[in-house]
């Protein structure tokens, strides 16, 4: 029997009124598959996806600060939210519930999902972001043979869980890896994304392509516009590509991406062909205002 993590009831046996955080260990907890009865499952259609989804489950299962209350089932979502959806750094108390979960694990994959949906409408949802298909074929819910790592079982208004081991029959299933064409490639939505290999792509992070910098999100496509790391700013050019060592004008305001491509604040800048030093506020703002040959570089930086 296939393991499955799931937030079933509080440290009583109740649904509300206990006490945050997991009181008895099996408030959110990892179990054996069980027929529920289950009538939809919703698989991931990226393999990349669903592994994130499975593994989120088991970090909070793990999570002793992770608690069940339908009452204030949200909490877990919006601490999750303000940390960048980092399940191992709650470390304060705090509730969820079965599908309140499930939203959590899908944003910490990636997939945008609202904290407010709840067994009735989880599919919805989950079809809706496009990163799921349905299966509701009998040997999907009446037994866990077919089941895959990362799919989520759903008894509509009822329950749901997240399945965190292949079945004996999966891997049957498994289609054949995908073959990608190497390089850039576009989506029917005009979205575009890097295969770095046949089977795989560029997803998360930042990467160096032809001498010029890229990122691409979660799901694997290429950001375009602002993008924020941390508390710095960068600027994507609509090629994708990092823009750096110029000045950029967006909404009829004027800001200066420095060399390494963060945007500069609270510094001053130096013409390149006369001796005049431009000021940007806290916010990247250019402010003509203050332009001066004599900046006060004891209290704001010069930056390149």
């Amino acid at each position: 029997m296939i393991k499955i993590g799931q937030a079933s009831r509080d440290e009583r046996g109740k649904y509300s009124g206990g006490m945050a955080g997991d009181q008895d260990k099996k408030e959110v907890a990892i179990r054996g598959w069980y027929n529920r009865p289950w009538n939809k499952v919703l698989r991931p259609k990226n393999p990349a996806i669903a592994g994130r989804i499975a593994a989120a489950m088991e970090d909070a299962c793990r999570n002793e600060n992770i608690g069940y209350d339908q009452y204030e089932r949200t909490t877990l979502y919006d601490i999750c939210k303000a940390n960048g959806w980092n399940i191992k750094a709650v470390n304060k108390p705090c509730e969820t519930d079965c599908s309140a979960l499930v939203a959590v694990c899908a944003n910490v994959a990636g997939v945008r999902v609202s904290g407010s949906i709840y067994t009735g409408n989880e599919a919805a949802a989950l079809l809706k972001t496009g990163e799921f298909e349905l299966l509701d074929a009998p040997k999907y819910l009446m037994t866990d043979e077919y089941l895959r790592r990362g799919d989520i079982l759903l008894y509509e208004f009822h329950h749901t869980a997240i399945v965190l081991e292949n079945g004996l029959r999966a891997e049957s299933e498994v289609q054949k890896k995908p073959s990608f064409k190497l390089g850039w490639n576009k989506n029917h939505n005009g979205q575009w994304w890097y295969a770095d290999s046949p089977n795989s792509c560029i997803a998360g992070r930042w990467s160096l392509i032809n001498g010029r910098w890229y990122v691409f999100d979660m799901k694997g496509y290429m950001i375009v516009g602002w993008f924020k790391q941390g508390s710095e700013w960068y600027y994507l050019n609509v090629d994708g590509a990092m823009l750096s060592g110029q000045w950029i004008a967006i909404d009829g305001k004027s800001y200066y991406l420095q060399e390494s491509g963060l945007m500069a604040r609270n510094s001053y800048i130096k013409s390149k062909d006369k001796n005049m030093y431009y000021w940007v506020d806290s916010d990247g703002e250019y402010k003509k205002e203050f332009d001066t040959t004599d900046p006060d570089l004891s209290k704001y930086q010069l930056v390149k």
